[in-house]
């Protein structure tokens, strides 16, 4: 074979580049779905997670009209109506048709157990075809090189590994999200009218899937914006504004079909997002959002994230990206002004005001970041590439130390975090023991607002529920002194104290002046002043290779460590502090049990409270 003329040559090496670029990004798609696929069956088909229960719960009932009619499907009673706005519909539809067609292949999905399988495969596919997105995104802004590191850091991502075993909309909602920017991204650079139809595909699907995603249609305004521009020179609004309506209704189209009940059964929908609009600012008082009260904004949410979402140092590396890709369109702006405004500007306004709206609720689940992950990822990557070609100083090129720490901590973290997947639940290991252990007919108290131990839908070895008394302890009612007299007659009258996660101790003690009593109770309760002794308890971290990457749920709010956990603790064990409770409650939570090791009278329990009990009003107060 003859060998390329020189102006051959190019394109041969480029198509060379471009063949092994593909079989790299191969590769990294298949670890990525490896780490999402691996452990799904995580909790045993216990459906711990409450977001997913739910979601499986209403998909379930999702049937078809009999007969289909029109008049039926537009009826509000229909039973094609979720009747649930928490999140879009768009997610229970696809796994409500997906695992009608598998047990149509195959009678073995017509479980519940196999259904939840299938929903979790769906988070892992959606989740792995972001990484390709991720990839093609930064191919076009940055170059191949960019492009392959980025999609490795997406894969090696925590956040999207953990929330890829769940199936919360999270993982879709942030599919159709990187959809649409790379589509805006794509009409920028080559314009075209019939770019209008993916993107008004992409827009719908996302808003039906969480309306959350409704701020991309800023993005999309501003794609077709930068289109024109690009196209014809001076800026022509009538054009711009008509192909900006184009995708308006190609997105409304798809979204009235993937969500048709927000307009039939509009009350409800209506409802529904008002309420989840409450929550996340702080205008309704759950238990579950009582850990974000005085939280920073943006510093938590960009701390929590930096700490657990990505881990260190890949997580400064992505905010240290996004810092200068924002900085690089700021100067833009200012100083060239919109002759220099070009498609980067899309994914740069998409952080800032995705960041900007959720950095500031009041309610901020470490989840609600996962949407702006990937662009965290990619700018990482261009940072440390950046970096790795910068002029050596001092006769050193030390930026080339960035990508090799970068790259090995993101590795470290997602093979430790995978610990968690190769160990069995540790409520279900807690249950284990309690059934194992627990004579029967023992008093146990445990927590409203959390899952109580042992499991009560245990089965086999777990099902020793009716074999105890539970007692109830609404720890996250106002503290009053008819909750104290609750609180004492349930201490003298329980034989086991367990407590299911952190959910209560690590939120209800940091506000110590609107729950002293609490407070008080957790700090006596752990102390082993109140008679009982933790005897056992469950914890599975991010470990590998001897080294465990620990939260703290003792340290904030000031808690003392159990005396068996405190002897317990490995020695090569970094300890990092408090962690989002929504980032280790569903997959990781540690469970404590405690047992009656001596019988303080009730006057001598009261005196332990008598400083605190003086300060109470007799009975609970509304917030």
């Amino acid at each position: 074979m003859a060998a390329p003329s020189p102006h051959q040559r190019p394109r041969v090496a480029e198509r060379h580049a471009e063949t092994l670029s593909v079989l790299a990004l191969l590769f990294i798609c298949l670890l990525a779905l490896g780490l999402r696929l691996y452990g799904a069956d995580w909790d045993q088909g216990y459906f711990f997670h409450p977001d997913e229960r739910q979601v499986f719960y209403v998909t379930e009932e999702l049937q078809l009209p009999s007969p289909l009619t029109w008049q039926a499907l537009l009826d509000p009673e229909s039973s094609w109506n979720p009747d649930f706005f928490a999140y879009g519909s768009l997610p229970m539809y696809l796994l409500r048709i997906v695992a009608d067609l598998l047990k149509h292949a195959s009678p073995a999905y017509d479980v519940r157990y196999a259904y939840y399988l299938v929903a979790r495969g769906l988070s892992a596919l959606f989740d792995t075809v972001t990484v390709m997105l991720v990839y093609a995104l930064a191919k076009r802004l940055y170059g191949r090189g960019v492009a392959l590191l980025g999609a490795l850091f997406t894969a090696l991502a925590v956040l999207h590994i953990q929330l890829s075993h769940f199936y919360t909309v999270d993982t879709l909602l942030t599919f159709f999200a990187l959809a649409v920017l790379m589509a805006a991204v794509r009409l920028a650079q080559e314009g075209g009218v019939w770019s209008a139809l993916p993107i008004g595909v992409a827009l719908g699907a996302a808003i039906a899937t969480k309306v959350s995603a409704a701020p991309l249609l800023g993005i999309v305004a501003l794609g077709w914006l930068l289109a024109a521009r690009r196209a014809e020179g001076p800026l022509e609004p009538r054009a711009a504004w008509g192909a900006i309506l184009l995708s308006a209704v190609v997105a409304a189209l798809v979204f009235v079909l993937s969500m048709p009940y927000a307009l039939i059964d509009f009350e409800d929908f209506y409802i529904g997002v008002a309420r989840e609009s409450l929550m996340v600012q702080g205008g309704v008082d759950w238990p579950y959002t009582r850990q974000y009260i005085g939280t920073l904004p943006y510093v938590y949410l960009a701390w929590q994230t930096t700490k657990w979402a990505l881990g260190f140092p890949l997580g400064v590396a992505g905010f240290a990206g996004a810092l200068w890709a924002c900085w690089a369109q700021l100067r833009r702006l200012v100083v060239l002004r919109l002759r220099a405004l070009d498609a980067e500007l899309l994914p740069v306004v998409w952080f800032v005001v995705y960041f900007g709206l959720v950095g500031a609720f009041h309610t901020k689940f470490l989840r609600y970041m996962l949407p702006v992950l990937p662009l965290l990822c990619m700018w990482a990557a261009r940072l440390c590439l950046r970096l790795w070609q910068a002029r050596a100083v001092g006769g050193v090129r030390w930026g080339r130390a960035i990508l090799p720490l970068v790259a090995s901590g993101a590795a470290f973290y997602a093979g430790a975090f995978m610990n968690i997947y190769r160990h069995e639940h540790t409520w279900i290991r807690a249950t284990q023991w309690i059934c194992a252990n627990y004579a029967p007919s023992r008093a146990i108290m445990v927590e409203t607002w959390d899952d109580p131990l042992p499991l009560l839908q245990g089965q086999g070895e777990l099902r020793c529920t009716a074999g105890h008394v539970f007692q109830f302890f609404e720890a996250h009612d106002e503290d009053s002194k008819q909750k104290l007299e609750e609180l004492l007659d349930l201490l003298t009258r329980s034989d086991y104290v367990s407590i299911s996660s952190n959910r209560l101790y690590n939120a209800l003690p940091r506000l110590n002046e609107r729950f002293p009593l609490t407070s008080r109770y957790y700090e006596l309760l752990f102390s082993g002043q109140l008679g009982f002794e933790l005897v056992h308890y469950e914890d599975t971290q991010p470990s590998l290779w001897g080294l465990t990457l620990a939260n703290d749920t003792f340290s904030n709010p000031d808690l003392p460590v159990p005396a068996l956990i405190a002897q317990q603790q490995a020695d090569l064990r970094i300890n990092l502090g408090r962690a989002d409770e929504s980032f280790t409650v569903y997959d990781h939570p540690k469970p404590l049990i405690f047992q009656r090791t001596s019988t303080p009278s009730r006057e001598e329990l009261f005196a332990l409270f008598a400083d605190v009990a003086q300060s109470l009003p007799d009975t609970a107060t509304d917030e």
